[in-house]
């Protein structure tokens, strides 16, 4: 991460108490950008609570969510039929977009969501998980 730029993540992700992360990408094809199983070590020393199977951006410089969300958009367009078998075989999947944003020196990001946005993500019975880290910067008097 830039520490003095405003940098947005995105990511697509299934989870679920298990299911083979191996099935899911042959069935999507598409290489995530990272998984892990329940029970794996995560970032802290606590064992995964789930399986996830997830696409993401990556942290990049950004003034508008879209970019991001919009990449992530593209590689799974089409995909719809495959998601639906994916969730009719394991039963207790979800899926979601998570969008992080770290707002530096004030500087916000647009955070807008379009009617097609919208209509692909419940197509896929995705929801939204928004996090929003505002790093201290300095009152100019607002």
């Amino acid at each position: 991460m830039n520490p003095t730029q405003t940098e947005v993540l995105v990511y697509f992700q299934l989870l679920a108490d298990d299911f083979s992360i191996e099935d899911v990408t042959r069935r999507l094809g598409i290489i995530p950008t990272e998984t892990f199983k329940r029970g794996e070590k995560g970032y802290s020393s606590h064992p995964r609570e789930h399986t996830s199977w997830s696409l993401g951006t990556g942290y990049q410089p950004s003034f508008d969510v879209n970019d991001q969300l919009q990449h992530i958009i593209a590689q799974l367009r089409g995909k719809e039929p495959i998601l639906d078998d994916i969730y009719s075989a394991y039963d207790d999947i979800k899926a979601r977009f998570i969008i992080v944003i770290v707002m530096e020196g004030g500087q916000t990001p647009s955070l807008v969501f379009d009617l097609e946005t919208i209509q692909f993500a419940h197509r896929i019975r995705a929801e939204f998980d928004i996090d929003l880290y505002a790093n201290p910067y300095q009152d100019e008097g607002y």
